[in-house]
């Protein structure tokens, strides 16, 4: 090794290395979006949960199936589960869903139809910072009084882009000992994390190594074999590091799929399939890559912010 490499490795060890394992380890956080959306949503996401790989999930709390979400989390409260903060409805009236705040408090997150606005572009043009602020917050305590401890918070849709909402984010993820989790996979075309990113390492906040979200995959994608075939390719590609895969976990159920459309539906169900499936868990075993869930990320985040 190099003079520099020795230098490098003593002032900035992997992440991996600050959580407890070596420098050649790769480790792979698995994390649910949208639990608590619908219920094929949440049924099919404990059981992925229950399978082994996948260690973690973000709950959206002003969902319709919120109450459920929380009693399967309390059949298994070692399960790693965060807040997914949730400013739009993308399904509009065919299933909505309310802020958590009343509109009279909020009142830039309500449409005219008394729901959340259905587009990323909507929520932009009326979300303002205090009404942002204030349901983000009351999103983390909704979920807190029910006495799950969140481990870390992510965002539902773009809404990062919203010129407020990282700044928020940041604020919020200190102030309740929650990982942040920011969208490291765009942050340098994102001026607020460009200007800020040594900042906010300086301070404390951890950011992965890479970060892989397949759901945005058009009809190419839509074959279970192409499907695996793009995780299994991004899970051979990974260098000893910490790296997060985000899915979205569903039954493809008629109900679903009327609400939701084909495919959207058939994304979740393929991203059960894919990380529910003896071929992934033998890649995974094969390649030595170790699942773990947000927690030891929140945790050495609060280590390093109260340095």
């Amino acid at each position: 090794m190099t003079f520099l490499g020795k230098i490098k490795n003593t002032y900035f060890p992997s992440l991996p290395k600050k959580l407890g394992y070596s420098e050649k380890d790769t480790l792979v956080i698995v994390n649910i979006d949208d639990i608590g959306m619908h219920k094929d949503v949440t049924d099919a996401s404990f059981k992925a949960l229950n399978f082994g790989m996948v260690k973690g999930g973000s709950i959206m709390a002003p969902c319709p199936n919120f109450e459920q979400a929380i009693e399967l989390w309390r059949e298994s409260p070692e399960t790693g589960l965060g807040v997914h903060l949730t400013l739009t409805c993308e399904w509009g009236e065919k299933y909505p869903w309310t802020p958590v705040l009343s509109k009279d408090v909020v009142p830039s997150l309500y449409n005219p139809e008394g729901i959340m606005w259905p587009t990323n572009e909507a929520f932009f043009t009326h979300a303002k910072k205090d009404d942002i602020k204030k349901e983000l917050e009351a999103q983390i305590i909704k979920v807190l009084d029910t006495g799950l401890k969140p481990s870390h918070i992510d965002h539902h849709m773009n809404v990062y882009r919203h010129p407020d909402f990282l700044p928020i984010i940041i604020e919020l993820s200190r102030k309740y000992s929650l990982f942040g989790h920011i969208p490291v996979r765009k942050r340098y075309k994102i001026p607020f994390i460009k200007n800020n990113l040594w900042s906010l390492r300086r301070k404390g906040f951890v950011f992965p190594d890479t970060l892989m979200g397949a759901y945005s995959g058009e009809g190419q994608f839509l074959s279970l074999d192409s499907w695996e075939a793009k995780y299994h390719d991004y899970l051979r590609s990974l260098k000893p590091g910490l790296h997060i895969v985000k899915v979205h976990i569903a039954s493809k159920t008629k109900d679903l799929q009327d609400i939701a459309g084909m495919h959207d539906s058939s994304i979740r169900q393929m991203d059960y399939d894919v990380w529910t499936s003896k071929a992934t868990k033998n890649l995974a075993d094969e390649l030595g890559i170790t699942f773990i869930n947000y927690r030891p990320l929140q945790n050495l985040q609060e280590k390093l912010m109260n340095k």
